[in-house]
């Protein structure tokens, strides 16, 4: 496993051609802490039934859950960074805008601004805090006593991902409507472009359905433990979604798995560079070839 983790984010971190691939290969990281923090608590704790620390209280669960929502915050700010580079790169092709070292800064700020947004929801708010919930199948607010109002929920959880549906969507219609009008979906280029949108429109959709059925389900009334199991397997759609979607797209990632397994059985066809090596033999009258 540990492998193939660096495999994938090696490869795309060293593509310099497109500093997206930093972001992605951040991402995915991201995505792979969230996945381990619900193999080792979030998925034994549901399958058990129990907390395994006494209760919603304790120090273990709240370590849990800030965790798990600092990670998810800072997932939000990178779909709104993945949406603006897409949009940039689209409607302004001769502006270079993401560098690779200006997106490791907006990297660097998210995860800043993530850390401040869950030390107040989660340790400085006076109600309530968001934890992992095994009686509703993945998680739910811890409600304090005597509290009337959820500050975290009005003024943090609920502004941030509507704010990062509405803008990540609004963002990848205008990409797909420039994109039909520019009548570039038959050249390669509009080909890759195509591409991208649909791999961080998926990632938009499973993003939206997890946060919608967490907040809209008690607002409409549906309380059935049952009911909150969408949340949770479409929050984990979220997390496999960039690594899966890069496993069936990107050709290079798809080799370096092959290599990695010793089989082809993630089919694609072998780089350029790859077929290259093949069909030329090495010779000392041949030093590069680009």
């Amino acid at each position: 496993m540990a492998n193939a983790v660096r495999i994938v984010i090696g490869r795309l971190y060293a593509n310099k051609d497109n500093p997206v691939y930093v972001l992605s290969g951040f991402n995915i990281v991201c995505d792979i802490c969230q996945l381990t923090l619900h193999v080792l608590y979030v998925g034994p704790s549901i399958i058990v039934g129990d907390w395994f620390f006494g209760s919603q209280e304790a120090v273990e669960v709240t370590v849990a859950a800030t965790i798990f929502l600092g990670i998810w915050y800072l997932g939000s700010l990178v779909q709104i960074l993945f949406a603006t580079n897409r949009f940039v790169v689209i409607f302004f092709p001769n502006r270079i805008f993401f560098t690779r070292q200006r997106l490791i800064g907006m990297i660097i700020v998210c995860c800043l601004g993530a850390a401040a947004m869950v030390t107040y929801s989660q340790l400085l708010s006076p109600c309530c805090r968001i934890t992992p919930d095994y009686r509703y199948f993945g998680y739910s607010y811890l409600i304090f006593p005597n509290q009337t109002s959820n500050p975290s929920m009005n003024y943090i959880d609920v502004p941030l991902d509507s704010i990062t549906s509405a803008y990540c969507l609004g963002s990848y219609v205008a990409l797909f409507a420039y994109i039909i009008r520019m009548g570039t979906l038959n050249n390669r280029a509009g080909k890759r472009e195509v591409r991208c949108c649909v791999q961080f429109l998926l990632m938009f959709c499973t993003y939206t359905v997890t946060w919608v059925t967490f907040f809209v389900y008690p607002a409409i009334g549906i309380t059935q433990p049952e009911a909150f199991v969408v949340t949770t397997v479409m929050f984990m759609l979220n997390c496999g979604i960039n690594s899966t979607i890069y496993l069936a797209m990107n050709r290079e990632i798809r080799s370096a798995a092959n290599k990695l397994i010793g089989r082809n059985l993630f089919g694609g066809q072998q780089s350029n560079a790859e077929k290259s090596t093949k069909k030329v033999e090495p010779s000392t009258n041949i030093t590069s070839r680009k």
